[in-house]
């Protein structure tokens, strides 16, 4: 017996060609920028988008979505299941948890990554959370005119304001000066957001900068960092030391 062939009508033809060629174009253009290795970050976002919504548009013409529907809604049976037993397992863990100290514990691990950051020379951590799942969030600012190699002396901090950073940029950093030689900025280039990827990475690994910040210089001429926001997704990253009476809930 011979296969029933589709025959759609002339809209929905319309419609399918269209969805089709676009489809076709938006895949061919991903497959030449990774080809050339020319995907920029943006584009990466947006073409798998592109090529989703256009795959959707010939599936609901071909009645495929309605299967998708179904074995989507099955998927979902399942993950529901299975979260619902998580949620069990997690309540269980949860009454075990001990709560005494909790505020010294968090308090403690802030206060880990904010002088940890201040010794490295950026100065100042704001806004820091923990979510209830465990992250820890916290903005982190540059403010280099505040530079502190902490020295329990003012005076002595002072001197050594101008040795740290003369180091900051023999490590590699691209810094401007902004007012003759008074307020030194991090430039946001692509030199700089790698170290600084590197750098929050190397000390907690499980760590992600979620969203960059920055300030337009008084001549318009560059941009520099106001601040990055990154998270921490393992808090056992955190402590200076491990195995010391540090150790993490």
């Amino acid at each position: 017996m011979t296969e029933k062939n589709i025959v759609l009508n002339p809209d929905e033809k319309a419609v399918a060609l269209k969805s089709t060629k676009d489809l076709f174009f938006a895949v061919k253009q991903l497959h030449d920028w990774i080809n050339t290795d020319s995907l920029s970050q943006e584009m990466a976002g947006i073409l798998p988008s592109l090529i989703e919504s256009h795959f959707t548009d010939v599936a609901k013409v071909l009645d495929y979505s309605s299967k998708l529907t179904k074995e989507k809604e099955e998927r979902h049976q399942e993950i529901r299941k299975a979260n619902a037993r998580i949620h069990v397992l997690e309540k269980q863990l949860g009454e075990q948890k001990p709560i005494d100290g909790l505020a010294e514990q968090l308090e403690y691990l802030s206060r880990v990554i904010s002088d940890w950051w201040n010794e490295h020379g950026f100065h100042h951590v704001s806004d820091a959370s923990f979510t209830r799942s465990g992250i820890y969030a916290a903005k982190f600012s540059f403010m280099l005119e505040y530079l502190s190699t902490f020295s329990k002396t003012p005076e002595t901090d002072k001197k050594n304001h101008k040795q740290r950073l003369q180091e900051l940029i023999e490590e590699g950093w691209d810094i401007i000066f902004e007012d003759g030689r008074r307020s030194p900025k991090l430039i946001d280039n692509d030199n700089n957001r790698s170290m600084l990827v590197e750098l929050i990475k190397t000390r907690f690994p499980s760590a992600k900068i979620v969203k960059t910040r920055n300030w337009l210089t008084h001549d318009e001429d560059a941009f520099t960092f106001r601040d990055i926001e990154v998270y921490i997704y393992n808090l056992q990253d955190i402590p200076a030391s491990q195995g010391e009476g540090n150790e993490v809930f």
